[in-house]
């Protein structure tokens, strides 16, 4: 494999590399705004207590 060929393969791999990073971290981040969403509407659900205790 010439010089030109290795970098034009190293780059693709870095380039397939950083798209699937980006895929995992867009995935864990949908996740964790779809739990936050859930635990925002339970909070709405509950009535609040809002009454000191003594």
């Amino acid at each position: 494999m010439s010089g030109p060929t290795k970098a034009i393969v190293i780059i693709a791999l870095a380039v397939i590399v950083m798209v699937s990073l980006n895929i995992a971290m867009w995935r864990r981040m949908r996740a964790g705004l779809a739990a936050a969403r859930a635990a925002d509407q339970q909070d709405q659900q509950m009535p609040a207590d809002d009454t000191l205790r003594g």
